[in-house]
């Protein structure tokens, strides 16, 4: 039992100190010891592991204030190792290469939307770009991004957006046979949007919601820097809080579901409800930018139609900081193509109902990230949290 504590606390400093060379690119032995408050004998000989196994590269001395001999930088090994990540969506499924510097080395799209078995075809797009790109590469594991629910006690993945089969849900253990030969994770979009503004974005605040507005609606919630529930979905389903219990049924059960209010796959209900022209004469699909474009235009119909979408989701919000009181709420997804009209609408909104103490607190805004972020927050996600550099199983199963 020693013996394997011993380990445990070997390998928990071995990932402490990968991720701070990640996070700190160039950092010193000297550095990581004082940080870690680990001997630097001990760091060095952790070091020397990671490099030993192709995970760190020494880059040579480095400037520093210290007198004496100079220090040698530290970085992740980016040429070497990479995390495929499959951001799979209604239709379309993006393939991207995410170097251990959270850089996206290659990215490729695919078509979905004919697919008859979207397991299927998947599995094999995901092979072909693997042996297409990932030659000479270590893959260190494989994370696909759901917008929806994993539900790993019942073996499904749940979603309101992508293509199901025939029994709702498409199960988890066929995508882990599908997708075999390394660790997988499986994680959904919003905890992955989330978890890049946590890493990667540019926050005062470690308390925060983010709101992902897309064909529907999600949340995730970030507390202590920390991604409460993790990431598979089953904490929040913010998009099915009711905003309207006489509003039209929604497939989850519900009445007035948020998401049948403000998400992108309403809009043409709520313009037929609100006198416009929901049919486009190219015959493509309504999108939040044409609401946006509306209310530029001044029509009086869209501007009451953004109006009402801004006070449904304040109407939801105000009762999640009630519950909540986060500093911050972020709004991303394409929802923000609906443009800053809208973000005005909301705070305007929010400033006249909710709890006031809390509501006067919380800054709404939209993230400075792109849509690529989810990509990276998968990636970042996965390594911090399930990546391990001496387990060789490879048939790993992550989900959330």
């Amino acid at each position: 039992m020693k013996k394997y504590n011993q380990l445990l606390i070997k390998d928990n400093n071995k990932k402490q100190v990968y991720q701070m060379i990640e996070d700190m690119p160039g950092v010193s032995r000297t550095q990581i010891a004082e940080r870690m408050k680990l001997s630097k004998t001990t760091v060095s000989a952790l070091v020397d592991e990671l490099m030993q196994e192709g995970y760190v590269v020494d880059e040579g001395a480095c400037m520093s204030n210290r007198q004496g001999r100079r220090p040698n930088s530290l970085t992740v090994n980016s040429r070497a190792n990479a995390v495929i990540v499959m951001d799979w969506r209604k239709d379309s499924l993006e393939i991207a290469l995410v170097d251990p510097a959270m850089n996206i080395t290659i990215c490729r799209e695919y078509d979905m939307r004919d697919a008859k078995d979207a397991l299927a075809e998947l599995g094999r797009h995901f092979h072909a770009f693997k042996e297409s790109q990932c030659v000479d590469i270590r893959i260190m594991g494989v994370c696909v991004i759901v917008p929806g629910m994993i539900d790993q006690k019942h073996d499904r993945i749940i979603s309101m957006v992508l293509p199901l089969e025939e029994q709702g849900y498409h199960k988890i253990s066929r995508l882990r046979a599908i997708l075999t030969g390394h660790p997988l994770a499986i994680l959904n979009d919003t905890a992955c949007f989330a978890y890049a503004e946590n890493a990667f974005g540019e926050l005062e605040s470690e308390d925060y919601i983010y709101i992902n507005i897309n064909d529907g609606v999600g949340a995730a919630l970030i507390h202590d820097g920390k991604l409460l529930g993790g990431a598979s979905g089953m904490a929040t389903q913010f998009g099915h809080v009711s905003v309207d219990r006489k509003g039209p049924p929604c497939s989850c059960g519900n009445k007035g579901c948020l998401e049948n209010q403000i998400g992108e796959l309403a809009l043409p209900r709520r313009f037929q409800e609100f006198g416009l022209k929901a049919d486009k004469v190219d015959g493509s699909k309504l999108l939040f930018k044409d609401l946006a474009a509306l209310v530029r235009e001044g029509d009086k119909d869209g501007i009451r139609l953004m109006s009402a979408m801004a006070e449904d989701l304040a109407y939801a919000l105000c009762n999640a900081v009630s519950l909540l009181h986060p500093g911050v709420i972020i709004l991303g997804g394409i929802g923000r193509k609906l443009g800053d009209t809208f973000l005005a609408m909301l705070k305007e909104q929010i400033g006249q109902m909710g709890f006031r103490q809390f509501m006067s607190d919380v800054e709404v805004v939209y993230t400075r990230l792109g849509e690529s972020s989810v990509v990276r927050g998968a990636a970042k996600y996965y390594i911090n949290r399930y990546f391990r550099f001496d387990d060789t199983d490879q048939s790993g199963l992550f989900c959330g």
